[in-house]
């Protein structure tokens, strides 16, 4: 009898030994953070990218790239654009509606940067942080970051280029952006301050095209007309130099050195060609891939730098090339 008590209290020991390994190796699941889980918490993060026109293929990059970081993410990114590069109300429009559907968060490269501040403002009054992607908002420390390039670095890098290939002395022109926007300002700030500071070079002549490349066309023509001895023409976007070369180098005036400022496929490889001598390249891919990690992190409640710069190449015949291949590598 004693025996089988023994042989019983054995098996009872054991019994609850088992259970409690048993125990034991469901627990992890239970403790931390379950992938799972937190994946679909990542999907239902809704984020906007709000950019200009996507006639122009820079945009378009940044769109590619903005999305194909989400897929990366795992989160839902939603691109808007404007048929006109200056249409601001179209964008202030899609802010109003971005702000109705609750999204996490919002990027956008601002049509005007005064303009679009009180749609902008009631975004983040709503509780929706804000990035400026491109060109900085009007008002200070309304967007809780500036995505992309340093533009008074860019005027300034297209300057030292004029400067090398016409000399200290001599005419030029510039073609400028919009009248009022903030990126326009830095980057005539740049080129002219460089110009200032390094030569006896001149500007004669100047004029806005609104970055579009006919109106650019249409300021080039009355530059030859009055101004024939300019040496150089720096134009503030890849569309207006496109444009304002191709009248140039019609009316036989492949003399005159022409400089863009975006770094656009179409004006590399009028670069390539011989078209365009320089164009300072930007990354647009960056800037969208960055502005969607940027906002990921806030909607996920991290903290993010106030200034995310993107780099800047310039890019000749001799250094083109490589810049192309990253086009061509996301199927431009």
């Amino acid at each position: 009898m004693k025996k089988f008590l023994a042989l019983f209290l054995v098996l009872v020991l054991l019994t609850s030994c088992l259970a409690g390994c048993g125990n034991s190796s469901e627990a992890p699941a239970n403790e931390g953070t379950d992938p799972a889980a937190e994946a679909g918490e990542d999907q239902e993060i809704k984020v906007a990218v709000i950019l200009k026109s996507l006639t122009n293929s820079f945009w378009m990059m940044a769109k590619s790239a903005a999305e194909e970081k989400g897929e990366e993410l795992g989160i839902e990114v939603e691109v808007f654009s404007i048929t006109e590069e200056t249409d601001y109300q179209a964008q202030v429009n899609t802010i109003e509606d971005c702000v109705n559907k609750g999204f996490d968060a919002i990027a956008i490269v601002p049509a005007d940067s005064n303009a679009v501040v009180p749609a902008v403002k009631s975004a983040v009054e709503s509780g929706i942080p804000v990035l400026a992607i491109d060109t900085e908002l009007g008002e200070e420390n309304l967007a809780v970051s500036y995505i992309g390039s340093d533009n008074v670095e860019g005027g300034k890098m297209a300057a030292q280029y004029v400067i090398e290939q016409v000399g200290t002395e001599g005419q030029i022109a510039v073609i400028r952006g919009s009248e009022a926007q903030t990126v326009e300002i830095q980057r005539y700030t740049g080129f002219a301050d460089e110009i200032a500071a390094s030569s006896e070079l001149e500007i004669v002549a100047e004029a806005y095209a609104d970055w579009a490349a006919d109106k650019a066309a249409n300021v080039m023509e009355d530059f030859l007309a009055t101004n024939p001895e300019i040496k150089a023409v720096f134009c503030e976007s890849d569309m207006m130099v496109i444009g304002a070369s191709q009248i140039a180098r019609a009316a036989g005036r492949d003399d005159i050195v022409f400089v863009g400022l975006d770094g656009t496929v179409d004006a590399l490889r009028y670069v390539e060609d011989g078209t365009i001598n320089a164009d300072v390249a930007q990354r647009p891919d960056l800037m969208g891939s960055y502005a969607v990690e940027a906002m990921y992190k806030l909607a996920k409640g991290e903290s993010i730098d106030p200034v995310i710069v993107t780099p800047m190449d310039l890019a000749t015949s001799e250094t083109v090339g490589e810049l192309i291949k990253l086009w061509e590598a996301v199927g431009f």
